[in-house]
């Protein structure tokens, strides 16, 4: 299970467009906290902590210690809304409630490790290919990853890893898997590098055919003109 990261907040009384602009000039972001079949609840937090934040990984990914006027929760990010242009980046941030007895899905990272080590790389001339960097788990809280790390050094060329080669911790299962996805599906690859060959542009050749048959045009108007 991942190390869970700690955040404080405060609760909202007030909301509404104008409040929550005037939060953000005071540096607090607006958020809410639902689930777990308990109410709604408004909260704001520090502005450059959670932007500090998005940056990590684990916050995306993880379970989260959330202190609200000192009562703590544990919950998981579940949306944040972005300001492209503005000094205030984040706008808002969404927070679910999680039960140690209910399973949950989550999207990891995955850990790819062994690449320079690989055979197909190092003696075969081949290279990694990634269909993706993370995936979605379904696992209750406790059991949850920070990562699936994938070892890729015994690769060959032409060989791959699918879900059916994943060795996945115990309680955890792909939710691709369980909505029925095929479990032969390529996570990742070793395969052949793709060499470029660029075609010789005979661009000279073309002009000097062109201007050939202009000047034959040519002299063959002359020679009506005459006639």
């Amino acid at each position: 299970m991942s190390n869970q990261l700690a955040f404080d907040a405060i609760s909202r009384q007030k909301s509404g467009t104008s409040e929550s602009r005037r939060k953000r000039h005071a540096g607090l972001v607006p958020g809410v906290v639902y689930g777990a079949g308990e109410d709604n609840a408004n909260i704001q937090m520090d502005h450059n902590k959670i932007l500090n934040a998005l940056e990590k990984d684990a916050f995306h990914s993880s379970i989260l210690q959330l202190t609200i006027d000192g009562n703590t929760e544990k919950v998981v990010l579940r949306d944040v809304q972005m300001h492209p242009a503005s000094d205030v980046k984040v706008m808002h941030v969404d927070f679910m409630r999680v039960s140690r007895k209910e399973k949950l899905t989550m999207n990891i990272p995955i850990r790819f490790t062994g690449e320079e080590e690989c055979v197909g790389v190092r003696m075969e001339k081949g290279m990694i290919t990634r269909a993706f960097n993370d995936f979605d788990v379904v696992c209750l809280p406790d059991d949850l990853p920070e990562f699936i790390e994938i070892d890729v050094s015994e690769l060959h060329l032409g060989d791959s890893i699918s879900y059916a080669d994943l060795n996945l911790p115990e309680g955890v299962e792909s939710s691709y898997l369980i909505s029925g996805g095929d479990e032969t599906a390529v996570i990742v690859s070793c395969s052949a590098q793709i060499v470029a060959v660029e075609e010789e542009e005979e661009v000279e050749g073309e002009e000097g055919e062109e201007g050939v048959e202009v000047e034959t045009a040519e002299g063959a108007a002359e020679g009506n003109d005459e006639g």
